[in-house]
């Protein structure tokens, strides 16, 4: 079977992870790269004998390309990705998928209408940790849902803002310490314990002042299914913490730090729990953000994922994750923005 042939656009910060993850799946092929500047682009290009461009469209235009993956800032993502399902092309967008669910519409519009893939990346459910939770609940082993929690407490230098001019902007940024940083846990949080009934909300900004969004938030949450639960997200927290989930039933309790579980303990216990109980001291294999995005973050969860998606391809088949499910961390995380902006419970 013939490779599946990518494209990258964008080449700082998070390019060379997909460019790396790309490399580490058999069935998928780097072949072009593209950044609006030349020197970002051509390190890539150089390091994995790809095809450089300045302009992404003379990328859109090889008929070798058969899957993008997009690595832009949040706010550019919408214009790029309706022109590369426009081209034919297959999309795996970098979280989120846009700033706002209106934006993520236009993208799913024009992917379905094109006929091609859209993916979100959010490689923590790729995790072996999130997969045993997920099976968990899946069988009823947590019993009756009580609490469902996510704590993001992270630290961003004012350097890491600095960067880039778009970093800490509502426009391109759409958001900071949950839309930009805390959206992976977010994410688990709701594939685990189902869609969000009501949110109260609130946020500000207690370090970085200069910022048009915010540094610290938090959130009460009452799920669909009766539960109740709580995200806590900061980007002002020194030095910058593991981020947690956690999920507790009637039944049984768990707990992951960086998406590695630490806790595991359940009524009635099965033969897969001794095993699970082993690796608890076990390191994450997606690495932490804790006080740095890419200093020790690791491919692995990236290239789980591109393989998912180039089998998707392959097999004719949807992405694990694909635009609908990308777009409902973002529906959330607008209604904590709502809720933190009217001072009233809202729904996603």
């Amino acid at each position: 079977m013939a490779k599946i042939g990518y494209g990258i656009i964008g080449c700082g910060n998070i390019g060379p992870v997909h460019a790396a993850a790309i490399a580490a799946v058999p069935a998928a092929k780097l072949v072009a790269v593209s950044d609006v500047v030349e020197r970002t682009a051509q390190a890539l290009s150089d390091k994995y004998g790809a095809a450089m461009y300045t302009d992404y469209r003379q990328l859109l235009e090889r008929k070798d390309i058969q899957a993008v993956c997009l690595c832009v800032p949040s706010g550019m993502r919408m214009e790029i990705a309706v022109a590369c399902a426009e081209a034919g092309k297959n999309v795996l967008s970098e979280k989120p998928l846009d700033v706002s669910t209106k934006r993520i519409d236009r993208i799913i519009a024009a992917t379905d209408k094109a006929g091609v893939r859209l993916g979100c990346i959010f490689q923590s459910r790729f995790a072996d940790g999130s997969g045993l939770i997920k099976q968990a609940l899946d069988q009823g082993r947590f019993g009756t849902l009580v609490l469902g929690d996510a704590y993001i407490k992270w630290y961003r230098s004012p350097e890491y803002y600095a960067s880039g001019a778009w970093r800490g902007t509502k426009k391109w940024d759409g958001g900071g310490a949950l839309m930009n940083q805390g959206i992976h846990q977010i994410d688990l949080l709701q594939w685990f314990m189902g869609p969000v009934k009501t949110v109260k909300a609130q946020v500000t900004r207690r370090l970085h002042h200069g910022l048009e969004v915010e540094d610290t938030a938090t959130a009460m949450l009452e799920f669909e299914n009766g539960a109740f639960g709580v995200i806590e997200g900061s980007t002002a927290i020194w030095p910058g913490h593991p981020a947690r989930v956690e999920i507790h039933g009637s039944e049984g309790s768990t707990y992951t730090e960086d998406g590695a579980i630490k806790f595991w303990q359940f009524t009635k216990r099965r033969a897969v729990d001794a095993k699970i109980e082993a690796q608890l001291s076990r390191e994450s294999e997606l690495g932490s953000g804790a006080a740095d995005p890419l200093s020790s973050l690791k491919t692995e969860g990236h290239r789980r994922q591109i393989a998912d998606f180039t089998q998707s391809i392959q097999q004719d088949r949807p992405p694990r994750i694909d635009g609908r499910e990308g777009r409902n961390a973002v529906a959330l995380i607008e209604a904590i923005y709502r809720s933190a902006a009217t001072g009233k419970a809202v729904k996603p």
